[in-house]
C-alpha cells in the first residue's frame, strides 16, 4: 500500500510541482469564520471569570476567531487555524503541506486537534515510530481529495447519478465516500469499514481548493 500511496503522489505531483501563483488569483475579502473547540469549551471559564471581574485571568478574554479567506491557499488557511495546529504540523512532517501550495485543486477533510491527539494516545508507539509514521502519513493523505469538491458540486454529482452518495479518489488511493444524510441534512463521510464521520465546517472556498473540517478520524484501512 506504500507503493500504491508513492503512486497517487506522484501522479498528483504530475499537475505542477509549483506554489500557486498569487498573480492568478482573484483577489476577494470573502471570509468564513474556522470553528475552535477551544472557545466553546472555555466559554463557561470565560462567563465566570468576566463576572468575577477576573479581568487579568488568560480565560477572561475570548480567542478572537480565524477567519478562511476564499483568495488564500489550503496551505495558509490550515496553518492559520489554532484547531488544526495538530493537523498542520502532521502535514509538514509527512510532506503532504506542498501539494496544497500548489494551484491543484484539491478537497481537503481536515482532521480538529482533539481526534488526532486521541488517534496519538491510543497508537502503541504514540505514532511516532517508523510505523506510527507510515500510519498517520496514510490517515493524513486520506484527507485530500484532488478536484474542487463543494457542497454544489457534491449535489449536481449525485443528482447525475441518481444516488446519495459519492465516492472520491483520495490522493491515499483508497476512496473515501461521501453521503448524503437526509434526517441530518448534511453530508457525512463514510470509510472503507462503514464508519462515519460528521463535519464541522463544511465547504469553506479557497483559492486551490474546498476546506472541510471533520468531527473525527477515518483510516483508509478500518477503524482508527
Amino acid at each position: 500500500m506504500a507503493g500504491a500511496l508513492a503512486v497517487a503522489l506522484a501522479l498528483a505531483g504530475c499537475e505542477s510541482s509549483a506554489r500557486q501563483d498569487p498573480l492568478f488569483v482573484r483577489g476577494a475579502s470573502a471570509a468564513v469564520i474556522m470553528p475552535s473547540m477551544a472557545g466553546r469549551a472555555d466559554q463557561a471559564e470565560l462567563n465566570a471569570a468576566a463576572n468575577a471581574g477576573i479581568v487579568s485571568s488568560p480565560v477572561a478574554y475570548e480567542e478572537p476567531p480565524t477567519p478562511s479567506y476564499s483568495d488564500r491557499p489550503l496551505s495558509e488557511n490550515i496553518a492559520a487555524s489554532l484547531e488544526l495546529a495538530d493537523y498542520a504540523h502532521a502535514l509538514e512532517q509527512a510532506g503532504l503541506m506542498r501539494l496544497l501550495r500548489r494551484a491543484g485543486p484539491y478537497t481537503v477533510f481536515a482532521i480538529p486537534n482533539q481526534p488526532l491527539e486521541k488517534l496519538s494516545h491510543q497508537a502503541s508507539d504514540g505514532l511516532r515510530g517508523t510505523v506510527g509514521q507510515a500510519q498517520l502519513r496514510r490517515i493524513l493523505a486520506y484527507t485530500i481529495v484532488p478536484g474542487r469538491w463543494d457542497n454544489a458540486a457534491l449535489t449536481r454529482k449525485m443528482a447525475r447519478s441518481h444516488s446519495s452518495s459519492l465516492s472520491l479518489k483520495t490522493v491515499d488511493g483508497v476512496p473515501l465516500t461521501v453521503r448524503w444524510d437526509a434526517p441530518g441534512k448534511q453530508f457525512v463521510l463514510v470509510g472503507p469499514s462503514g464508519r462515519t464521520n460528521r463535519l464541522w465546517l463544511a465547504g469553506a472556498p479557497q483559492s486551490n481548493g474546498v476546506l472541510y473540517f471533520t468531527q473525527g478520524v477515518l483510516t483508509p484501512d478500518g477503524p482508527a
